[in-house]
């Protein structure tokens, strides 16, 4: 998702209202509202308890995962280890993760379910965080988190198939994080937001900053990068 950030971010979003539509910042592009609006709402998200995670860790987990990437001690004790190495692993090194790597989760005391919010707050943040430092911007300081217990509502119908972790129908891209509804809620805003909304997935004319062959073009070359064998 990250590879299709095409509108230019100038500065951190801690004051986005400076930099909406219409803003005059000299040399640089501004960003569409609607992105401007995704983006605030996934950093509200990500302080805010979740589905198996508090707002203090989830905050956490983003905090791994930054210090993952920099090549840091990703240590943190409010964060079980498992949970700690799951963060890390799928922000720095998602080709490492195997089966057998989620059954060790799991025997240390990760469910499927909370390694899959970790994969949603870390993917999410990391994209946000990669499309402002590639645009020159600043990476915004995490969010503090707000008090709240995890809703611990999973949908009746997520089940582990031909996948690694539950899903709700076939194993694939668009269900990957469909075992926990809020996660997959928040992937869907945020990739409309930033690149093309599930509807807008078939308009092959659509133009949003960039025609849609020019996004494709830009996502499978990055996809091939980042070895996404999808």
């Amino acid at each position: 998702m990250a590879s299709v950030y095409y509108v230019v971010m100038t500065t951190s979003f801690a004051s986005l209202d400076q930099y909406g539509a219409g803003a005059n910042q000299g040399e640089h592009h501004v960003m569409s509202p609607a992105m401007l609006d995704g983006i605030r709402r996934e950093w509200q998200r990500l302080g805010q308890a979740g589905t198996w995670w508090t707002g203090a860790e989830r905050v956490a987990i983003a905090e791994v995962a930054r210090k993952a990437l920099a090549g840091a001690d990703t240590t943190n004790f409010m964060l079980p280890l498992a949970a700690t190495q799951a963060a890390a692993a799928v922000a720095a090194n998602p080709v490492s993760i195997s089966s057998d790597m989620l059954n060790q989760f799991e025997a240390d005391g990760l469910s499927a379910s909370a390694y899959t919010e970790i994969v949603g707050v870390v993917a999410r943040m990391v994209a946000i965080d990669t499309a402002v430092r590639g645009t020159g911007g600043n990476e915004e300081p995490l969010p503090t988190p707000s008090s709240g217990e995890p809703s611990q509502i999973v949908p009746a119908k997520a089940k582990k198939r031909s996948a690694w972790v539950p899903m709700v129908g076939a194993a694939g891209a668009v269900t990957a994080l469909s075992g926990v509804a809020a996660e997959d809620e928040a992937q869907r805003d945020l990739h409309g937001a930033l690149y093309l909304s599930y509807e807008e997935m078939g308009d092959m004319e659509i133009v949003k900053g960039l025609t849609r062959a020019q996004l494709e073009l830009v996502a499978s070359r990055t996809s091939l990068i980042n070895q996404c064998v999808y």
